[in-house]
């Protein structure tokens, strides 16, 4: 049994995003209020250096966000886009993963050295409340963020499909200090044997009741979802 005390922290994914826009403030106003420990978030840079909170690469039928200014985006999105601090203010005092998304397969794909340097930045002058941690697909993304932000805590992302084992090991290469697999691939040998590496285990995106209560069971430290209400009813809402 998971008792209140020793629950996952539970994050939203894009903010409190059932129901609502995601990544909106709107969906990170409604974390705090839920009972969620905080909120996982995307980053992408736009054309004039702005580090947007935004999941996709392109706005539909308007453009590349790395290819467009912030405040073009703005009205192409009719207002629904808004800028790391923003969604930092709102979560003040909440834990908060922000996402370097960085593919050279997407449209626009901007160099995961710009973001991460950009963020690298913004996170040094960051004197907010938020308890903050950076993750990625990308391994480059992370290392060249770490190089300039190394008192940041890192989280390295796994895919559909990939080994939990393998992510471990590059994770530490990296320094990281947790790895995010999909939570298809976690099962209770992958959990302690990150654990025993010194790796916190935060899984992503978990909606159903039952495989909440499951990876609960076998000890992730995380748990990212759309259904902050589902979870908690399930674990409990003390952590």
């Amino acid at each position: 049994m998971v008792s209140s005390k020793n629950r996952p922290m539970i994050l939203g994914h894009r903010g409190a995003s059932y129901g609502r826009i995601d990544n909106s403030l709107d969906a990170f106003l409604n974390v705090k209020p839920m009972g969620g420990d905080g909120a996982e978030l995307d980053v992408r840079a736009t054309s004039d250096g702005v580090l947007a909170v935004v999941h996709d690469p392109v706005v539909k039928d308007f453009g590349a966000i790395a290819e467009h200014t912030f405040d073009r985006l703005f009205t192409a999105t009719q207002g629904n886009l808004i800028r790391l601090e923003e969604a930092l203010e709102v979560l003040a005092g909440q834990v908060v993963d922000i996402e370097i998304k960085s593919d050279p397969k997407e449209i626009g794909w901007v160099p995961s050295e710009l973001t991460s340097r950009l963020l690298a930045r913004f996170l040094n002058d960051y004197h907010g409340s938020a308890t903050i941690f950076v993750t990625s697909f990308s391994e480059r993304a992370l290392e060249v963020f770490s190089g300039l932000a190394p008192e940041v805590a890192l989280g390295l992302l796994g895919t559909i499909g990939s080994d939990l084992t393998s992510r471990c090991h590059t994770a530490i290469s990296l320094g990281a200090n947790y790895v995010l697999p999909h939570h298809s691939g976690v099962d209770p040998g992958g959990v302690s044997e990150a654990h025993e590496l010194g790796l916190g285990v935060v899984t992503w995106t978990v909606d159903s009741a039952d495989r909440i209560l499951e990876l609960a069971e076998f000890g992730v430290d995380g748990i990212i979802t759309n259904r902050i209400d589902l979870a908690l009813s399930v674990l409990g809402a003390k952590i």
